[in-house]
């Protein structure tokens, strides 16, 4: 036991001259302060008066620069940089045949302080490995003889260190300057440090681990290590367990110290060996990372927490650096866009290849405030988005977009709206009907008293009869317009196709013929009739033959016996059920292909700005839908379009329309 300091800075440099370890402390102006023993005699040929003071470049390898001006590793840099030990390998030419080869460990040295004072370099002899390594290649390849002349060699390498030691061993001098050295270097190192004999008793004790523990040198240098470890040894650290592999690398496990505290560390430990090889005790280095391990508890549980929110909000959610990239995505984002991780924005959002010209994202950095927009992005739906600035950690002014699917709020409020546009229609046709009626009920009365008087007259009689007929066209027009626009209860009742087809033409009539477009009706005698709202399937109708006569006026701008609709109907037979199929034909321009899938999704429309909203055929579908059917298309581009409608037949047993827009057969 080492009773005084004296005592102790003798036993501390002592045990560093007598490591057969080679060590080199290298101050921070490249300059050698100080060289043990081991090192003295690895460098002799080298060493004129002294090694110290010399500069480590020029001393070791003959560089009149350093290695860092030369582009290679220099250990002194690395360890200032990152505050770690550093591993490299140094080459060594040898008198003899072979150079030697070591591995180059440093640790940085601080200061109590904190200043940065060098690092201390340990010359690991690896010749033998390295010679193994070489002739184990040379095995492969090589004849016997060339293996026996590599053994020799080897065995040569092996009595020649076995010759450095002794002579290392004579120079007690060197090993004395040495071991004060090393009780300095043992104070500053910034890790606690205490070793221990192999009946686990603790031989030294460095200020760190004093600090650390709460136990001072005195009070525990020569007691057991069980003092402030939570259990025995054997059963925790695994120093003295074959079972444990060594060395021992950022073991955590649990202290207690002086004063009672339970303290979680992260451990290394190694053996100490003696000159022939044999465990002389351990060294032990340890770091208190209570902290750290509480600091990272709380952020997985905050990290759990957030990621619950998320969850629950439902939403998609992306983080957005500076330059536009997502640097996060959450899992409904995930969902809804795919795995968009490290891509732009613009790209994602609005498919662009450049960023847009009103940028909500450098907006809200700009302003540092919420910006508000309703979007519809590359995936064809409609999104509230919020982006909210933020500063993140590295202090990067960063952004958080929420994204909110709302496409099924404006499917909702298109179809308020246009309920309401109806309503409106009918109040207007109604009281256009009594002001129409009324004028035209006259004119047909004076026709047919013109009809009576005109007895043998035939002019007049026709005349008359021309007034009658044209009257009476009109009072069906103005019934039909009043008819489908005025807005009833959802009243479901047996509905003939047919005749929803010709009141549906009737309101369109006009512009086909002013469009020149030829109309063609072709449906059987008889055609099964379905259960439904006429006017809900008058809406349908009208859109598809607004959609018609739009295609053949792309196509065609005047008359041609080829701008032609044509609209039939048959029944058919779909897994084992009854349906009546209406085919609503143009020969405008087509559909692309790559446009098919998408003619029915919400606010997507093929038409000009300004010429279409999207609604049309997506509602359209919905009301099929809910009335058991299907609407699909058939269409080649720049050749036709095929709108197919099918509904089932009505078997006689009133039921009530479906409001499920998941109901209906699925289309193959």
């Amino acid at each position: 036991m080492i009773n005084d300091n004296g005592n102790q800075l003798s036993f501390l440099q002592s045990l560093v001259d007598t490591i057969n370890l080679p060590m080199v402390v290298v101050g921070v102006d490249m300059r050698i302060r100080f060289i043990n023993a081991a090192a003295a005699s690895l460098f002799a040929d080298k060493i004129t008066d002294t090694a110290v003071g010399e500069n480590c470049y020029s001393f070791m390898f003959g560089q009149e620069k350093s290695c860092v001006r030369l582009g290679k590793c220099c250990p002194l840099v690395d360890c200032r940089e990152s505050g770690g030990t550093i591993k490299t390998e140094f080459k060594m030419e040898g008198q003899d045949e072979f150079p030697r080869y070591y591995e180059i460990i440093a640790t940085a040295l601080y200061s109590e302080s904190g200043e940065f004072l060098g690092v201390v370099e340990a010359f690991h002899d690896i010749t033998d490995w390295k010679l193994f390594e070489r002739w184990l290649k040379s095995a492969q390849k090589d004849s016997e003889n060339l293996v026996r002349e590599q053994t020799t060699k080897l065995l040569e390498s092996n009595r020649h260190l076995r010759q450095e030691v002794q002579e290392r061993q004579r120079t007690e001098v060197a090993l004395l300057r040495a071991r004060r050295r090393s009780e300095l270097l043992y104070r500053v190192i910034p890790s606690a440090i205490f070793t221990v004999d192999l009946n686990r008793r603790i031989t030294s004790w460095n200020d760190k681990a004093e600090a650390l523990t709460g136990f001072t040198r005195e009070e525990i240098v020569g007691k057991s290590c069980s003092v402030f470890a939570m259990f025995p040894c054997t059963e925790q650290c695994g120093m003295y367990s074959d079972s444990i592999a060594k060395p021992i690398v950022g073991r955590e496990c649990i202290i207690r110290t002086k004063d009672g505290q339970r303290r979680t560390i992260s451990k290394n430990g190694d053996f100490l060996l003696d000159d022939d090889g044999n465990v002389m005790g351990a060294v032990e280095s340890f770091e208190d990372i209570t902290d750290i391990k509480k600091v990272e508890e709380q952020l997985i549980s905050e990290h759990d927490k957030l990621k619950g929110m998320l969850a629950a909000m439902r939403q998609s959610m992306h983080i957005l650096g500076p330059d536009y990239i997502i640097e996060y995505q959450n899992d409904e984002a995930k969902a809804a866009f795919g795995d968009r991780y490290g891509e732009e924005c613009y790209r994602v959002y609005r498919d662009r290849e450049t960023p847009c010209e009103e940028c909500l994202m450098q907006a809200a950095i700009n302003t540092e405030s919420i910006q508000r927009v309703e979007l519809m992005m590359g995936n064809n739906t409609f999104y509230d988005q919020s982006y909210t600035p933020f500063m993140d950690v590295d202090n990067q002014a960063k952004v958080l977009v929420l994204l909110r699917d709302i496409t099924e709020e404006k499917l909702l409020q298109a179809e308020t709206l246009r309920a309401v546009q109806l309503a409106s229609v009918g109040q207007l046709a109604a009281g256009v009907a009594h002001e129409i009626n009324n004028p035209i009920n006259g004119i047909i009365n004076y026709a047919q008293i013109i009809q009576d008087e005109a007895g043998g007259n035939e002019v007049l009689s026709d005349i008359s009869e021309k007034i009658i007929r044209e009257g009476e066209r009109v009072a069906n027009i103005v019934s039909n317009l009043l008819s489908f626009a005025r807005q009833k209860e959802d009243k479901s009742e047996e509905i003939n196709l047919v005749k929803v087809v010709h009141d549906t033409v009737e309101l369109i009539r006009y512009q086909l013929s002013r469009n020149c477009i030829i109309l063609d009706m072709d449906f059987p005698e008889t055609l099964p009739s379905v259960f439904g709202h006429h006017q809900r399937l008058q809406q349908v109708f009208l859109n598809l033959v607004s959609n018609a006569r739009f295609a053949l006026n792309q196509r065609f701008s005047g008359k041609n016996p080829r701008k032609k609709l044509t609209v039939s109907g048959e029944e058919i037979e779909l897994e084992g059920r009854r349906y009546v199929r209406i085919v609503f034909e143009d020969m405008g321009t087509g559909i692309p292909a790559e446009k098919v899938d998408k003619i029915f999704e919400p606010f997507y429309s093929s038409k000009t700005q300004g010429e279409g909203t999207g609604l049309g055929l997506s509602i359209s579908r919905e009301i099929i839908i809910k009335h058991g059917g299907d609407l699909h298309v058939e269409t080649q581009e720049g050749e036709y379009t095929k709108m197919i409608v099918d509904l089932p037949v009505y078997d006689g047993h009133e039921g009530k329309v479906s409001d499920n827009s998941s109901a209906g057969k699925a289309h193959d």
